[in-house]
């Protein structure tokens, strides 16, 4: 097992991008990791499409990025690995990476499994779902946890979810108006691991988690709007719904926005069980040079990136290759306590 009880971790990549496959490489290497990579896709057949996929008129990258994840999908459910967690490889991480997947593993027991002695009451009052009426609550994640101790997974029992939405570029709380699914929050309070407000960035997400709760604040709970498929955990029985839902039953748009409708519910998909994470804890890194290589799914302007970054995360592991190879261990924090906001504009 590896990374706080994951089976598995795969890390989609595109052979011709030698400079991505270095990096991760290096980065999983110098903090622990084991994983195996899985081609990226460039060519996708139009006859291999899923109903409505013809009619979408997505470029090549899109179409190559969906299918490479439902190539992991794929074989998750082939080869019954009973849960993953899936990268792209431009991800980053914080040297702390175990430790802050202990504290979302402890934070999403919290949400998913039964309290003690039950088998179906939850700490969580809005449990299964919200009145209109109701706040969301918050529990505190700690020693002391009064839920049913999981058998199969840290994260709580492989039946009880389906993805975890943990690398994104934003994500949002969901309210009393989101009728279908519970509301409350799990809360990481004093997380040195957080940056200080002013440093968080909430691209695609919104201020909630910045406005509503104190500094070093990390907050788990139910998916909501989230965007970008930075890195993900999923289930067998999550990564076979991905499959259906995406692979066989049809295509309605990116790959980001399909993950988006099943962990919301919404445009005809059943709803998966998905839980998110705010601050994020892989994100996109960014490295010095041409913009336009930060991506192969989407376009991005030629202008020069001067200083290399990775949002919202203290101590990118990227960022402190140099430290760790040479066992330094005053690592570079980007977002330290105190300082103003540096501004790396929106992408």
């Amino acid at each position: 097992m590896t990374i706080a009880q994951f089976q598995k971790i795969f890390v989609i990549s595109l052979p011709l991008r030698t400079d991505h496959r270095d990096a991760v490489s290096l980065a999983a290497a110098l903090t622990g990791l084991q994983f195996e990579f899985v081609d990226g896709v460039t060519e996708v057949s139009q006859r291999a499409l899923p109903p409505g996929g013809e009619q979408l008129g997505l470029n090549s990258g899109a179409l190559g990025n969906w299918r490479a994840h439902m190539n992991v999908a794929q074989m998750v459910v082939k080869e019954g690995i009973s849960s993953a967690l899936v990268l792209e490889d431009d991800v980053d991480w914080d040297l702390r990476i175990k430790s802050q997947m202990q504290d979302f593993a402890k934070a999403s027991r919290l949400l998913v499994q039964p309290l003690r002695g039950t088998a179906d009451a939850y700490l969580d009052p809005t449990h299964p779902q919200p009145s209109a009426d109701q706040q969301p609550s918050s529990f505190p994640v700690g020693e002391d946890d009064p839920t049913v101790e999981p058998t199969t997974s840290p994260y709580g029992d492989l039946d009880r979810w389906d993805l975890f939405w943990i690398g994104h570029c934003g994500s949002r709380f969901p309210d009393a108006n989101n009728t279908n699914v519970p509301i409350g929050r799990a809360v990481v309070g004093n997380d040195v691991t957080v940056p200080e407000p002013q440093h968080i960035r909430m691209q695609f997400g919104d201020r909630q988690l910045v406005d509503q709760y104190p500094a070093h604040t990390r907050v788990v709970s139910r998916a909501r709007s989230g965007t970008c498929t930075v890195g993900y955990g999923v289930s067998q029985n999550g990564a076979r719904r991905l499959l259906y839902e995406l692979g066989v039953h049809n295509l309605t748009s990116t790959t980001d926005l399909m993950l988006r409708t099943l962990c919301d519910g919404v445009d005809g998909r059943r709803l998966l069980t998905c839980l998110s994470v705010q601050p994020q804890l892989f994100q996109h890194h960014r490295a010095v040079g041409s913009k336009a290589s930060y991506s192969d799914i989407s376009e991005h302007e030629e202008e020069y990136n001067p200083q290399a970054f990775t949002r919202n995360v203290r101590w990118s592991t990227r960022l402190n290759f140099e430290k760790l190879i040479n066992n330094e261990t005053d690592y570079l924090d980007l977002y330290k306590d105190g300082e103003p906001a540096l501004d790396f504009g929106f992408r």
